[in-house]
């Protein structure tokens, strides 16, 4: 474990937050791995993650996390690359701390905003909306460069993120298919189950997952659905895509 953070620490955490680099924005998702939907905190969440740093999961529970601590300050310009920036009022919440990203150099910080994790001045309206600084030091005794080093290595590899990522897609189809098979019309229940044997089948190492929420496993199936169909019999594709119609129709999915 670290004693102290570096400038080439800071550097690293840097350039696995860059790999993330547009990703699609999804409020309330939650993305690990590079190119999955995330929102502002689950991204912040994940790159400190990937050096063995625990945060909460949203921006308000992050900012009470922090605030009571001595490492919190309002002046942008003595900020570091690293630290955390929190913003306040950006939408119409409760809560008075709706935004989190990474600071970076030259008034730059790099977080999940509007549409995709990108890198963005901190312009005019940021900067009407900022509240505070959070010092990355207040961690440095969880700070792991060997796991960071370890981490960006991984995520760096398309091959490797490639193969967790068909495997996830694999198990978000399994998911739907058995956790949800009950609530299907008897005559789609036959195709559900046999799919997802196959599935097994072609994947030993895909397991059943049970959804946290339903309606996300649901949408999950239906985006990856042409990606699916590869594993089918091309006799049996149409049964699929009527399958993930319904689905559609059923939980007002796009």
């Amino acid at each position: 474990m670290a004693t102290k953070i570096t400038a080439e620490d800071r550097d690293l955490i840097i350039k696995i937050a860059k790999l993330f680099l547009d990703s699609p924005y999804q409020f309330g998702w939650n993305g690990d791995l590079p190119w999955d939907p995330t929102d502002c905190s689950r991204f912040v969440q994940v790159i400190l993650q990937n050096v063995w740093i625990t945060v909460e999961r949203n921006s308000a529970m992050q900012w009470e996390q922090f605030s009571s601590t001595w490492n919190m300050h309002t002046d942008l310009s003595k900020a570091e690359v690293w630290d955390l920036l929190f913003y306040k009022n950006t939408y119409e919440s409760k809560n008075e701390i709706t935004h989190v990203a990474f600071y970076m150099w030259n008034n730059e910080m790099i977080g999940a905003s509007w549409k995709k994790v990108q890198i963005s001045k901190i312009d005019k309206y940021w900067k009407e909306h900022f509240k505070w600084v959070w010092k990355l030091s207040l961690f440095t005794k969880d700070y792991s460069k060997t796991k960071a080093n370890k981490n960006y290595d991984r995520l760096s590899n398309k091959e490797e993120i490639n193969k967790i990522r068909t495997l996830k897609a694999v198990n978000a189809v399994i998911a739907v298919l058995t956790s949800t098979w009950g609530d299907l019309p008897s005559k789609y229940q036959d195709i559900s189950a046999d799919y997802a044997k196959k599935l097994r089948n072609s994947y030993p190492d895909a397991r059943k997952l049970e959804p946290e929420q339903a309606k996300k496993v649901y949408q999950s199936v239906v985006d990856m659905l042409s990606y699916s169909w590869k594993f089918a019999w091309y006799a049996e594709q149409k049964k699929y895509e009527e399958l993930a119609n319904y689905l559609r129709k059923k939980f007002w999915l796009q």
